[in-house]
C-alpha cells in the first residue's frame, strides 16, 4: 500500500452528518445533578497574576486531567471584572427585550447582508446546533476571523438600545485575551512548548452567542434549549445567568446536570481541539434547556478558534508511530461543512 494511500482524509460534509446522526441516537433522559466533585474547578488566578512556571505546571495538570477525562471545567481566578460580565449579561437582556420586528430588522442569514451566520436568531430556529426541530432559544450572534471585523456584522440601531455595540465589542475583546491566555496551559498539559499555539490564534476566529432561553411550562424529552450536540470549536467559554447546562460524563456514562458557579465560566474542549490531539482530549457531548417557570435564562458562549485558514497539523506529543495521526492536517475553514456555529 503506498504511503499516500495511508494518508487520512476529511470530509467535512460527511463529519457533519456523522455528527448529527451520533447526537440523534443519545438518551438523555434521566440526568442527575452533579456534584463539586464531578465538574473540576481550576482557579487560573496564581498563574495569570504571576507567569510563574510552577504555576503554569500546576493548573496545566489540572487542565490535562480535566481535559482528558471529563472535557468541560469551570475556571475562576480568570480576571474578568464582575462588571464587565453584569454589563454583558444585561445587555443580552435588553436585546432579548427588543420587540420581534426590531430582532427581525437584523435576522441573520438575510439575503440583504453579506455576511452569513451572524444577526439575530429567532426562536425555534433550526441552526447552531442544525437539527430537524427548532431549539427552544433565541440569539444574536457576532462572528470574527481574519476577513470579517466588528463592522462587518449586524448590529441593532443605538437609538434602540445605547451601548449595546460598545459593551459586546469590549467582552468579546475579554474573551479573546482570557483565551489566548489559556493558550500556554493548554499546549502545557498537552507537553508541548507553551507557545506552541500562538501563531495558530495570531488572528483567531470566533463566535460570540448571546442568548436568551425564554421559559417554559414543561420541558419534554424531545425539546431542548439547544439540543444535544458536541462544540465543532478549539474551546468554549460559556458564561451562563443560571443553571441549564447538561453534559454527559464520560467516566460515569451519567448525563449531569452543571451547578451554577457565581462569578465563573464553564471551558468545554470540542471537536476541532479532539482533532488536533489525536482524540487526546474529549469533546463532550451536551445540551441546554429552559427554566421550568416563570424566570428566562441568558448564557453567552464564546466559541474560540484558530485563525481560519491555520493548518491545525497534529500534535507532535499526540501522536507516533504506534499512535499516528487519526486527521489530516485542517484548517477551521475546512473543517466546517456548513455554518452550524457549534
Amino acid at each position: 500500500m503506498s504511503k499516500l494511500s495511508n494518508t487520512p482524509t476529511f470530509d467535512p460534509f460527511a463529519k457533519e452528518q456523522q455528527l448529527r446522526a451520533e447526537s440523534a441516537s443519545w438518551v438523555t433522559a434521566d440526568a442527575k445533578q452533579a456534584t463539586p466533585e464531578d465538574i473540576p474547578v481550576l482557579d487560573l488566578a496564581p498563574y495569570l497574576q504571576t507567569k510563574d512556571h510552577a504555576h503554569l505546571q500546576s493548573i496545566a495538570a489540572q487542565l490535562r486531567q480535566a481535559c482528558e477525562q471529563v472535557g468541560f471545567f469551570s475556571i475562576t481566578g480568570h480576571q474578568i471584572s464582575p462588571e464587565l460580565i453584569a454589563d454583558i449579561l444585561k445587555a443580552t437582556n435588553a436585546f432579548h427585550h427588543l420587540s420581534l420586528d426590531k430582532k427581525q430588522t437584523i435576522l441573520m442569514d438575510s439575503p440583504n447582508w453579506p455576511v452569513r451566520g451572524a444577526g439575530y436568531l429567532p426562536l425555534k430556529n433550526k441552526k447552531l446546533p442544525t437539527r430537524n426541530k427548532g431549539n427552544l432559544n433565541e440569539a444574536f450572534i457576532v462572528k470574527i476571523d481574519d476577513q470579517i471585523s466588528m463592522n462587518d456584522n449586524q448590529w441593532p440601531d443605538e437609538n434602540d438600545i445605547d451601548g449595546f455595540r460598545m459593551v459586546t465589542e469590549k467582552y468579546a475583546a475579554a474573551m479573546e485575551q482570557l483565551g489566548k491566555a489559556m493558550l500556554p496551559i493548554f499546549a502545557t498539559a498537552l507537553e508541548v512548548s507553551e507557545d506552541f499555539f500562538d501563531e495558530a490564534f495570531i488572528q483567531p476566529t470566533y463566535r460570540l452567542r448571546m442568548t436568551h432561553y425564554p421559559p417554559v411550562e414543561s420541558q419534554p424529552e424531545s425539546e431542548y434549549g439547544i439540543a444535544p450536540h458536541v462544540d465543532t470549536s478549539f474551546c468554549t467559554i460559556l458564561l451562563q445567568d443560571k443553571a441549564g447546562l447538561t453534559i454527559f460524563d464520560e467516566r460515569s456514562q451519567q448525563w449531569m446536570q452543571v451547578p451554577y458557579l457565581d462569578n465563573a465560566f464553564i471551558i468545554n474542549t470540542g471537536e476541532l481541539l479532539k482533532q488536533w490531539s489525536n482524540d487526546r482530549f474529549l469533546s463532550v457531548k451536551h445540551f441546554a434547556n429552559n427554566n421550568v417557570s416563570d424566570s428566562s435564562r441568558y448564557s453567552v458562549p464564546f466559541f474560540f478558534n484558530a485563525n481560519a485558514h491555520y493548518p491545525m497539523t497534529c500534535i507532535p506529543s499526540c501522536c507516533s508511530a504506534e499512535n499516528p495521526p487519526k486527521y489530516p492536517p485542517i484548517s477551521y475553514a475546512n473543517s466546517q461543512a456548513i455554518a452550524q456555529g457549534e
